[in-house]
């Protein structure tokens, strides 16, 4: 098989940090959303005398750049971890979908904000955080769709829990911290929250993964299922630089897991512990006995 570039080798905590997915979505989230939370402080109106309807787009408009900030970092962790390269295009759809989920969420909960609707403590609690919710459901599927076999409904899921539960700890910390850094903190927790609970709703489903092994101590899994999960150097999920576009797939599909090879059609079963290589890069998978 084609021989690959040596990659870059990294300083051990950063090379650790990058293959522990967990603990990388938590920083990102944690520091993506507490660097948006200050750059949205610039656009931020404390106006009180404001006319409703500058209130909401005020809000809106903090929302959007907190919410583009923190689903870029989120976005760019999972490319860091994956090997993959940067690539502006996708950065910037992030950036403006991400935008648009805060703003629409941001909206909605400044709406509900300024209605009273049922006990005060409802209007405080219970309205707030499901419009947290509703940030992190759009930004959780915003997040699904470069990580294979998540599917926009987990997403939704994983963002609604981590948005609900970064929510109510942003509410919470905001009350005792002043203003400005009381958002820092409390969307530092929604990034942290909506980080662990992407983790936490793929694992939940895995049923079969392959780990990629790059170098000593550095890896990469991947959810195995339905959608194949490519490997090549053009935008796969497996990014092997000098290897053509979609050199070699692995799927799991109705209890069998196969490793297709493009450029033949050659499939080849495999099952819990099978290796492979293709050059230097070792690919184990990982399944229920």
């Amino acid at each position: 098989m084609s021989s690959t570039a040596q990659p870059i080798s990294l300083p051990p905590a950063l090379a650790a940090l990058r293959s522990n997915k967990p603990l990388l979505y938590l920083v990102a989230g944690a520091l993506g959303g507490a660097a948006g939370s200050v750059l949205a402080e610039f656009a931020h109106g404390s106006d009180l005398k404001a006319s409703f309807f500058t209130r909401i787009l005020l809000t809106g408009v903090w929302f959007a750049i907190s919410s583009s900030v923190l689903a870029t970092t989120l976005f760019a962790a999972g490319e860091w971890h994956q090997r993959r390269d940067f690539r502006p295009r996708h950065i910037q759809k992030i950036l403006l979908f991400g935008a648009l989920a805060g703003f629409l969420s941001g909206a909605a909960a400044q709406g509900a904000y300024s209605v009273q609707i049922g006990p005060e403590w409802f209007h405080q609690l219970v309205v707030r955080t499901l419009c947290w919710a509703l940030m992190g459901a759009l930004l959780g599927a915003l997040l699904s769709r470069p990580v294979p076999n998540l599917g926009l409904l987990r997403g939704l899921l994983a963002g609604a829990l981590g948005g609900g539960i970064g929510g109510a700890g942003f509410l919470l910390v905001s009350s005792v911290l002043p203003a400005a850094i009381g958002r820092a903190v409390g969307i530092g927790i929604l990034g942290l929250a909506l980080g662990l609970a992407m983790i936490v709703v793929e694992k939940l489903f895995r049923e079969a993964s392959l780990e990629v092994i790059w170098a000593p101590n550095e890896t990469t899994n991947f959810n195995l299922g339905a959608q194949a999960v490519t490997i090549g150097g053009g935008e796969d999920h497996v990014f092997v630089r000098g290897l053509p576009s979609r050199f070699a797939s692995v799927a799991f599909s109705n209890g069998v897991i196969e490793y297709v090879e493009t450029a033949t059609g050659k499939r080849t079963p495999l099952k819990d512990g099978s290796r492979l290589q293709i050059g230097k890069l070792n690919l184990v998978i990982h399944a229920a006995k």
